[in-house]
């Protein structure tokens, strides 16, 4: 039967522009990842992330190709989204995953797509629900352009997962987001600011906390005390609430 869905196997696999390793990578996805197989071309396939319907190339030995049942059945398993920094496992895979990973739970253990079965070597999951308190966890981890993952975040990619974690989908890009989210006069905690090319997740306190290019991290910023929190403040041009909180 032919192979229609993938699943991801790495701990993260980049999504690029092009089927080249060198070209630019727009998107990432976490292991336990659902894409749509479009296309195969050479070592890469042209994918549709399940969650986003986001589109680009993929590196076809990081995914566990699927056939519709195949994919049907393993979807059946009660899913766990990891929601702290990273979970270890061990067994039949030695992995560091990352917060978003799926894990497809059979009891006591996890499965992976091909039947095997693994262990977590640490909780995979944090108790709060509050969006600010899990984004604090991240407080350092590197810039990355294109990054949804705890091993790298870019601005939009870092809002997106947080929210995702929480069975709340919005969607991929700062502009796409800005569009899609319902406009607040004034902040809360949880919304987001934007700016041309850049969201923010705010706190309290005019403060934020953001994946940004300036520091290169995650980091917090305050709107009001620092220089380059005024600049940002002075760019915001909308507030953008998110209802399903």
């Amino acid at each position: 039967m032919e192979k229609l869905y993938g699943v991801v196997i790495n701990p993260v696999t980049d999504v690029r522009s092009e089927p080249k390793f060198k070209s630019e990578r727009v998107h990432q996805l976490v292991f336990g990842e659902f894409v749509e197989i479009l296309k195969e071309e050479n070592d890469y396939v042209y994918a549709s992330d399940i969650r986003l319907n986001y589109r680009g190339f993929i590196n076809k030995h990081t995914l566990y190709l699927l056939t519709l049942e195949e994919y049907r059945e393993l979807s059946r398993f009660e899913q766990v989204k990891i929601s702290a920094p990273f979970c270890r496992t061990s067994g039949v895979i030695s992995y560091m995953l990352p917060f978003g990973s799926r894990l497809y739970r059979d009891g006591d253990t996890f499965l992976l797509p091909d039947g095997r079965s693994y262990s977590l070597l640490d909780a995979p999951t944090v108790e709060t629900k509050d969006v600010v308190e899990i984004s604090l966890q991240f407080l350092g981890i590197p810039y990355l352009w294109g990054g949804t993952s705890s091993y790298g975040f870019d601005c939009s990619g870092f809002v997106n997962r947080l929210y995702d974690v929480l069975g709340i989908d919005i969607p991929r890009d700062a502009n796409q987001q800005e569009e899609y989210l319902e406009s607040a006069e004034s902040p809360k905690s949880g919304d987001l600011l934007f700016m041309k090319g850049h969201v923010m997740l705010y706190m309290s306190e005019n403060k934020v906390i953001h994946a940004n290019g300036h520091h290169m991290c995650v980091s917090i910023t305050d709107l009001e005390k620092e220089e380059y929190g005024r600049y940002l403040k002075s760019q915001v041009r909308k507030v953008g609430t998110i209802k399903s909180m």
